[in-house]
């Protein structure tokens, strides 16, 4: 390899390159995988998004191979994802525009858990040209003044007042007040076909990636999407888009960004899935080896999320006389041991029993 590398402070380059020689050491490339797809700022993006990011600081031979591998094998993304299939027909795309924030869509993703602030819904704003997009928190029961007062504040107020602005036939946008403000700033008004939301098609398949980025991110905590906004636009706009093969961010300012669950209410389902929502699991590679897999969501039992129980490591007793038991949750670390009241192991009695045997007591009552 030495013709293909040169040294600096004892680390490898590609010769001619700026970017880092990763060598063949098996959890080091796990490492960067993990780091560029993983963590929540990566956004885990598919294998193309995934390896662009990659190959900007690091390389070593077959690495697009390693980067398909282990995206089509996250236990994560095959389960949040939505699937795709491929659209019948032929369609008329729109224009592409000349310039950043001159065609602007809208469209809003509504049905979310209301969170605590009583935002539902997230009006999406997304710039043709370059294809930032913004991810504002709403209401369902938004007035026009109200929408009209998020589009004055978190996208004129930054980019300037759009040319055109493509939605489709929501009371929001068809209003008389929304007709009139859109005229006195000089923004053309181009709403979608009636029945054919494929006219603002685009951001129609934003809304599903916006949908599975927020599964993925928020997972136990769905209540609390609205917090995970901002870290999900920047972990968007900083992917590469597969039609402009550059990230929003450079598209607009020229240059790369630094980088560093469950619904609350469920309903009784019957335990049988319909073959068209199954897919294969890809199992992990054997070259990732020490890939840890996700831990387990929580189980409802009575409509409430429980963890199951491994095993019953310790127990204390509270100045009150209550017994707390310390545990080790199946599927999780060490570091996510905690101490939980004996009251609460009604859905556990098999660890505590094995629990008490060790200790040589019948009940809790003795420890």
């Amino acid at each position: 390899l030495r013709h293909l590398l040169q040294w600096d402070s004892s680390i490898a380059y590609r010769k001619g390159s700026t970017k880092i020689w990763v060598p063949n050491y098996p959890p080091l490339r796990q490492l960067q995988l993990e780091e560029y797809h993983d963590v929540l700022y990566a956004g885990h993006f598919g294998s193309n998004k995934t390896f662009t990011d990659i190959a900007k600081h690091y390389y070593w031979p077959h690495m697009a191979n390693d980067v398909q591998k282990f995206v089509t094998s996250c236990a994560t993304c095959q389960r949040m994802k939505s699937s795709k299939q491929k659209k019948a027909g032929l369609l008329q795309p729109l224009l592409v525009p000349e310039q950043p924030r001159q065609v602007v869509s809208l469209d809003f993703i509504a049905g979310l858990p209301t969170t605590t602030s009583g935002h539902d819904t997230i009006l999406v704003v997304i710039d043709k040209f370059s294809k930032m997009r913004h991810f504002i928190p709403t209401h369902t029961t938004a007035r026009t003044e109200e929408t009209a007062q998020l589009f004055v504040c978190y996208i004129i107020s930054q980019h300037g007042i759009p040319s055109t602005l493509i939605s489709y036939r929501d009371p929001n946008f068809t209003s008389k007040f929304w007709k009139e403000l859109m005229s006195l700033l000089g923004t053309k008004l181009a709403m979608s076909s009636t029945y054919h939301p494929q006219t603002d098609g685009q951001t129609k398949r934003l809304n599903q990636i916006v949908e599975q980025l927020l599964r993925t991110a928020c997972k136990d905590e769905i209540s609390k999407w609205n917090l995970h906004l901002p870290i999900l636009e920047f972990a968007y706009n900083n992917a590469t888009h597969a039609a402009t093969e550059q990230t929003s961010f450079f598209l607009c300012y020229g240059c790369h960004p630094l980088t560093p669950q469950r619904p609350t209410v469920s309903a009784t389902i019957q335990n049988v899935f319909h073959v068209q929502l199954l897919k294969a699991y890809q199992e992990p590679n054997t070259i990732f080896s020490g890939r840890q897999p996700p831990p387990p969501p929580p189980v409802l039992v009575h409509d409430e999320p429980e963890y199951e129980v491994k095993s019953v490591l310790a127990h204390r007793r509270r100045r009150n006389g209550a017994v707390e038991l310390l545990i080790r949750w199946k599927g999780y670390d060490p570091s996510d041991d905690s101490w939980v009241p004996e009251s609460a192991m009604s859905n556990a009695r098999r660890p505590l029993r094995d629990y008490l045997v060790k200790q040589g007591v019948t009940s809790t009552t003795q420890l």
